[in-house]
C-alpha cells in the first residue's frame, strides 16, 4: 500500500476495521486505490517515442530487396509480403501517432513517427508499382 502503514484491528463486536480507512474518513481525505479503477487502462497514457517507428524494421529490408533484387522474381514477392506486413503496421503505429497529435501530446515525435511511417509505406508502393 503505496507507504502506509496498514493496521488492521478487531472492533467491539469481533469485526475487522481498517485503521487507514476509518482514519481517511474522520479527516475527509480520499483513499487512492494501488491500482487503476479500470483493469487493463493505465493511469497516466504513454506518449509517443522514437521506438514508434519499429514497423519501419521490416518496412527496410523490403526496401532494400526491391531496391537491389528488384529484376528477380523471388526479391520481387518477398519484397512485397513484408511490405504488406509492414505497411499493415504502420498503418496502426500512424493511427496511434495522430491520436497522441490530436491529444497534444509530445507532438514532435508523434509527427515524426508519421513523416518517417508514411514517407516509407509510399516509397515502398512507388516501387512495387514502378517493377509491376
Amino acid at each position: 500500500m503505496s507507504g502506509r502503514n496498514l493496521i488492521v484491528h478487531t472492533g467491539d463486536m469481533g469485526d475487522t476495521v481498517d485503521a487507514s480507512a476509518e482514519q481517511s474518513q474522520r479527516t475527509g481525505e480520499q483513499v487512492r486505490p494501488d491500482r487503476p479503477r479500470e483493469p487493463g487502462r493505465p493511469e497516466k497514457p504513454n506518449g509517443p517515442s522514437s521506438a514508434d517507428t519499429w514497423p519501419a524494421v521490416v518496412l527496410l529490408p523490403a526496401l532494400l530487396l526491391l531496391r537491389f533484387f528488384g529484376d528477380q522474381g523471388w526479391a520481387y514477392w518477398t519484397g512485397a509480403v513484408l511490405g504488406v506486413l509492414g505497411t499493415a503496421c504502420a498503418a496502426v503505429e500512424c493511427t496511434a501517432a495522430v491520436r497522441h497529435l490530436l491529444h497534444r501530446r509530445r507532438p514532435w515525435v508523434a509527427a515524426w513517427v508519421l513523416l518517417v511511417l508514411v514517407s516509407a509505406s509510399l516509397v515502398l508502393a512507388l516501387r512495387l508499382a514502378a517493377h509491376w
